[in-house]
């Protein structure tokens, strides 16, 4: 074992044995490389700080040759040398072998632990490592300022440990050591001291004696601490209790929480109860909030860690907490009743005139918390708990604090506070990925801070990319009080058996938010829900609506039984494969063709509009629950891709489907009928993101697989999307071939909406052409048949197409009015893609700036779905538009988009856009 110290002699200490580190220049040297161990220090710096204003004639020479002897020296030690950094030398070791860091270490444990008696310990072993004067054997102004500052933090720990031995009994240790000289702070811990022990009469002298000096040397009086202690004594008075753990340094953010709390406290006897789940920092708040409003309690604070959930130690007794409380007040362990009744009873007297502020932090329930509510009405109380403490609430009058995630920009400061705003601006996609997957978890944040404090020169690149390969493992610091993974545990241990085994199955969400009707399904019991969402393991974000922090759901993922979990999984599916297929019932009534059967009853919808909601509420859940399925229940990928193809071609979810219907395609079985559909899905879906080439062999394996079963129904679907691609790219005859084959095929089944749909395309197709009239014809028999079908879902393209040729015929007024009611049905219907086609269409048809209004909101929901035609579109409009009112560089903006857009589409609208551009260089 390598020691390197510096608190004394300096020294290098290996495996007990004291190395002989060469004389003092040469010690001087190493001085200065441990104090900033890990540090590159420049060989200016170190030639300043060695031989301050009188240098050799050549310091760098005799610096050279110091370090090259501590380096031969160093050399032989495991895990110890100096390197060339640069202009300068660096000394590389683990900073907690060299004793002044592992001492300073240790102080911020003591200051940040709220562990009174570990804190006690932490200081303990800090002060231990003090072995007298630090530096002892060099001279030189610059040793001279270290040496004092040192020596500062030497007895600011000292005066801070006496602080803990008063709060925690141990006044005798304080007694202990030698009265001080001088230091109002360490006289009144002394004058404290004798009180407690019993000696009022010797703390009266030594008070006496402290403000007689303070009189004589300094002309003051005594500070408030003392002046509070005098009177104490004179009049018998029991101690004043100042229980609260050090605030945490790094605070941040909360601001909102801490005006609360101020709300919520703001008059005596009021009881606050905030709740959450582990890792959000209730505790930070609540002693930061203390600390920050203690003189609004002058007789003191109590505070005890219940440790409800304590990952390492059992919670403790209420009677425990009481007793502390008693001792705290004053009262001697021989006069404490021995009954818990009598103990409750006499700290209500003792609370019962006194403005106290009683701290409970870490509370298991309600009854946990019962029997340390002070008396009378003067007392405030603060509470933290992972549970809600609904008992509380309902008996007591407790306000609740349910304790929310940090947002986007308080992870950012505290993480900024921790590690320093430089380092997360020298490595922003490092941070913003480290700041994401810590979820706003104020624990987490800490351990990755901890883990970087511990290696200094680790990339936050590297720390990410271990978050993204095993978070869980990642945010551990190798200590079960800074291990995510162990303050989930300790939450989950808590729980009933039935809530236990629901937690495990919430790991199975394929996203964070579900339903209530959809979490039933998954668990088998709605009343768990309740329970966990009162352990703040769940949380009700919205009416009917849960999530679960992405943590807390891979934590329960590593809990979930293989076999269990693939039941629970399908019944969520059948359970969402019901939904859809009732929603899609209202939402397409005239496609029951297009949807395999459901695997149980519909739940019921009042209507097509409350239909619609369901879908966009669970859409994300069913995409996530689809896309992450395992191998058994590819069926049930390929159902619901069939299922919901109409919604998401309506809706414009154009990624969301691709995602969907590619994760149906691999999971059909070959030559299958199903494999055709969901083939011709994905070639949709490109098409719609104008990934025309990608969709070409879909669309030629799905019109194969229809021949070869002779299904009219794939063919007439699967034609109509080749027929787009070839419309979009200019080829007419080739289209209108497809479209005509389509409409064949349409027919022979017999279905008279896709007969429609058919008719619609063509209409659509001659517009194209130039043929407005063709077209007016076409569309006036797909409109017919979509009146009597009643179906929104053709009526609005046919009349959003028929505007477009009435535009082409001259007839505005016709035109208008196609318009107006094609964008009803759009809006009515949450068609997005008709209106966006309606916008585009209705934009062409206006000039200036009523054009620009119109093409911009096209753009706009293009933009949004990725339709990559209609954007290709807007932005053609946008350009001619802008042009004509004389807004040049705008105009060039959108000309050149347009130009990409259509190039990548092989769109022959690209020359038209290209002769365009060409004006600007003209």
């Amino acid at each position: 074992m390598v020691e390197l110290r510096v608190l004394g002699a300096v020294e290098v200490v290996a495996g007990g044995t004291r190395l002989d580190i060469g004389h003092a220049r040469q010690r001087d040297v190493l001085a200065v490389l441990l104090l900033d161990a890990g540090r590159a220090v420049p060989a200016d710096r170190l030639v300043d700080r060695v031989w301050g204003e009188r240098p050799p004639r050549q310091p760098r020479n005799s610096l050279y040759a110091y370090v090259s002897r501590l380096r031969a020296l160093l050399g032989a030690l495991d895990g110890v040398t100096i390197e060339r950094e640069r202009d300068g030398y660096v000394l590389v070791t683990d900073p907690l072998r060299v004793d002044v860091h592992r001492f300073e270490h240790l102080v911020r444990q003591a200051k940040t632990t709220s562990d009174d008696h570990a804190a006690l310990a932490l200081y303990d072993e800090a002060l231990s490592l003090w072995r007298g004067t630090p530096l002892s054997e060099l001279e030189s102004p610059w040793v001279d300022g270290v040496r004092s500052e040192l020596e500062r933090k030497h007895d600011t720990a000292v005066l801070d440990r006496d602080d803990l031995r008063l709060r925690t009994g141990a006044h005798t240790a304080v007694l202990a050591r030698p009265a001080p000289d001088v230091g109002e702070r360490a006289a009144a811990q002394r004058i404290e001291a004798l009180f407690l022990d019993g000696r009022p009469a010797d703390a009266l002298r030594e008070y006496e004696a402290v403000r007689s000096r303070l009189a004589d040397e300094l002309g003051a009086d005594p500070g408030p601490r003392l002046r509070g202690l005098h009177e104490r004594i004179l009049t018998g008075s029991g101690p004043e209790p100042r229980q609260l753990p050090a605030a945490p340094s790094a605070f941040s953010g909360r601001t909102g929480e801490l005006a609360e709390l101020d709300r919520m406290l703001a008059a005596d006897g009021a009881v606050a109860v905030v709740s959450g789940a582990g890792g959000l920092g209730k505790t930070w708040l609540a002693v930061r909030w203390a600390t920050d409003h203690a003189s609004r309690f002058p007789d003191g604070q109590l505070y005890v860690d219940l440790r409800g959930f304590d990952p390492v130690r059992e919670p403790v007794p209420a009677e425990r907490a009481v007793r502390g409380f008693l001792g705290a007040l004053g009262v001697a362990a021989a006069s404490i009743p021995p009954e818990a009744d009598g103990q409750v009873a006499l700290y209500r007297s003792l609370t019962a005139r006194r403005r106290l502020l009683v701290v409970l932090d870490n509370a298991r329930d309600t009854r946990h918390v019962t029997p340390l509510l002070p008396g009378g009405s003067s007392c405030s109380v603060l509470v933290t708990s992972r549970h809600e403490l609904g008992g509380l609430l309902t008996t007591h009058g407790a306000s609740a604090l349910p304790l929310r995630t940090l947002d986007e920009d308080q992870a950012r400061e505290l993480l900024a506070h921790k590690l320093g705003a430089a380092r997360l601006a020298a490595e922003p996609e490092a941070a913003r990925e480290i700041l994401d997957r810590c979820g706003g978890m104020a624990l987490a944040l800490a351990i990755v801070a901890a883990r970087v404090a511990v290696q200094p020169g680790r990339r936050l690149s590297a720390l990410a990319a271990e978050l993204r390969e095993s978070r869980l493992d990642a945010l551990d610091t190798g200590e079960l009080t800074a291990s995510l993974r162990a303050v989930f545990d300790a939450s989950y241990r808590s729980l009933p058996p039935e809530a236990a085994s629901a937690f495990r199955l919430l790991g199975l969400m394929p996203a964070n938010d579900i339903g209530r009707a959809a979490a039933t399904a998954l668990l088998g019991d709605a009343r768990a829900v309740r329970v966990l969402c009162a352990a703040s393991l769940l949380e009700e974000h919205l009416p009917g609506r849960f999530r679960m922090h992405d943590l807390v759901r891979l934590y329960a993922a590593e809990l979930v039984d293989p076999a269990t979990g693939l039941a629970a999984t399908t019944r969520l599916f059948d359970h969402y494969l019901c939904g859809a297929a009732a929603a899609m019932d209202l939402f397409s009534p005239h496609e029951p063709y297009l949807r395999p059967p459901p695997p149980g009853p519909h739940p019921p919808f009042a209507d097509g509009q409350a239909a619609r909601a369901w879908l966009d509420a669970e859409r994300a859940t069913m995409l996530a629950l689809a896309t992450s399925a395992p191998e058994p229940l590819a069926g049930h990928v390929v159902r619901l891709s069939a299922t919901l193809w109409r919604y998401l071609y309506v809706a414009a979810h154009h990624h969301e489907a691709l995602a969907l219907h590619t994760a149906a395609l691999a999971a059909a079985g070959p030559g299958t009928r199903e494999r055709g559909f969901a083939g011709h899905a994905v070639g949709k879906a490109l098409i719609f993101l104008g990934r025309f080439d990608e969709a070409a062999p879909h669309l030629d394996e799905a019109l194969a697989l229809a021949a070869e079963q002779q299904n009219d129904l794939l063919e007439s679907m699967t034609r109509n999307s080749i027929a787009t691609i070839e419309d979009i790219r200019g080829h007419r005859p080739a289209a209108r071939k497809q479209y005509d084959l389509a409409l064949a095929a349409a027919r022979r089944t017999g279905h008279a909406l896709l007969e429609g749909i058919a008719l619609c395309n063509i209409g659509e197709h001659y517009r194209w052409c130039g043929d407005h009239a063709k077209a007016v014809e076409y569309l006036h028999r797909s409109g017919r048949i979509a009146e009597e079908l009643g179906s929104a879902g053709l009526g609005g393209p046919v009349l959003s197409a028929l505007g477009s040729a009435y535009a082409g015929l001259g007839r505005a007024e016709e035109a208008e009015e196609q318009f107006r009611r094609a964008l009803e049905f759009a809006r009515l219907g949450g068609n997005t893609n008709l209106e966006v086609t309606v916008l585009n269409d209705l934009a062409a048809t206006k000039e200036g700036f009523e054009a620009i209004s119109l093409y911009g909101k096209a753009l706009e929901l293009a933009g949004a779905s990725g339709d990559l035609r209609e954007c290709a579109v807007a932005h053609h409009g946008l350009g001619v538009a802008h042009l004509a009112v004389g807004e040049g560089a705008e105009a060039r903006c959108h000309l050149e988009a347009a130009m990409a857009a259509y190039g990548e589409l092989r769109a022959p609208e690209a020359e038209a856009v290209r002769e365009l551009l060409g004006t600007f260089e003209q």
